[in-house]
C-alpha cells in the first residue's frame, strides 16, 4: 500500500529554484511573479572568484620558478667554468670563484623564496579547488591539502588527488600529468643530493660535482614547471565552467 503525499495548499512560497524570491503555488504548479521574471539575475561566484584569483597568482610564481631554475643553471654552468679553469692552474680565475659565490648566494635565496610561496599558494589554490567539488574526489579539502605534507603518503596521494580534480571537474586528466609527477619528484631527490654533496664537499672537485648534479636538478625542475602551469589552469578552467552551467530546479 503506497500513501500519495497531499501537496501544500495554494500560496506564496520560496522559489524552487533555491532563490531568495518567492513564486506563486497554485496547488499544481509554480508561476513566478511577472516583476521578477524582468528582474535581472545577479550571479554569485560561490568561491570560484578566490579559486581563480589563487590559480592565476600561482601560475605566475611557476613562471617566477621557471627562470630563476634557467638562472641557477647559468650560474652553475659560470661556475664550473671558473672552478675547471682554476683546476687547470689558472690562478687570475679566483675572482670568477668568488663572483660564483656571490650569485649563487643571490640565486639561492630568491629560488628558495619562490618555492616557498609557490607551494604555499598551490596548497590554498588546491584546498578551495577540492570544496568547490566536495563529495566528488576520494578525500576531502583537507587532505587534498594536508597530504602534501605527511611523509611517505606524499609520494603519491598528491597526485591521485589532482587526478581526482580532473573528473570532478568534468575533465579527463592529461596522459602527461604522470610525467609531471615523476619530474617534480626526481627533481626534488636530485636538487637534495646535489646540496648534500656541496654541504659536504672538501674540495673543488666534489665542489664542481654538486654543480652538475644541481643543474640536472634544475633542468628537471624547469620541465615540471609547464605542466604544473598547465595543471592549475585546465582544473580551474573545470571549475568556473561547471559553476556557469544552470543548476536544476529543486523542484524538478
Amino acid at each position: 500500500m503506497t500513501i500519495t503525499p497531499t501537496p501544500p495548499p495554494a500560496g506564496w512560497y520560496p522559489a524552487p529554484d533555491g532563490s531568495s524570491a518567492t513564486w506563486w503555488w497554485d496547488g499544481a504548479r509554480w508561476t513566478q511573479p511577472l516583476d521578477q521574471l524582468s528582474r535581472p539575475v545577479v550571479p554569485t561566484d560561490g568561491g570560484t572568484g578566490a579559486v581563480s584569483k589563487l590559480a592565476m597568482a600561482t601560475q605566475v610564481l611557476l613562471i617566477v620558478c621557471g627562470v630563476l631554475s634557467v638562472a641557477t643553471i647559468g650560474v652553475e654552468t659560470f661556475g664550473i667554468g671558473a672552478t675547471t679553469a682554476f683546476l687547470d692552474g689558472r690562478d687570475s680565475t679566483v675572482a670568477m670563484l668568488d663572483l660564483y659565490d656571490q650569485g649563487a648566494a643571490v640565486v639561492s635565496i630568491l629560488s628558495s623564496l619562490s618555492l616557498v610561496a609557490t607551494g604555499v599558494l598551490w596548497v590554498i589554490w588546491q584546498y578551495r579547488a577540492a570544496k568547490q567539488v566536495a563529495g566528488r574526489t576520494r578525500r576531502s579539502a583537507g587532505w587534498h591539502a594536508g597530504s602534501w605534507f605527511v611523509p611517505i603518503v606524499s609520494l603519491w596521494f598528491p597526485y591521485q588527488n589532482i587526478s581526482d580534480l580532473w573528473r570532478a571537474v568534468g575533465r579527463t586528466r592529461p596522459s602527461w600529468q604522470l610525467t609531471w609527477w615523476l619530474l617534480y619528484l626526481v627533481s626534488n631527490l636530485v636538487i637534495g643530493q646535489s646540496s648534500r654533496i656541496y654541504l659536504a664537499a672538501e674540495d673543488l672537485e666534489q665542489l664542481r660535482a654538486a654543480m652538475w648534479v644541481n643543474i640536472g636538478g634544475e633542468i628537471l625542475k624547469l620541465a615540471a614547471a609547464p605542466l604544473a602551469w598547465l595543471i592549475v589552469s585546465g582544473i580551474t578552467q573545470g571549475i568556473l565552467q561547471r559553476s556557469s552551467e544552470p543548476v536544476p530546479s529543486p523542484a524538478a
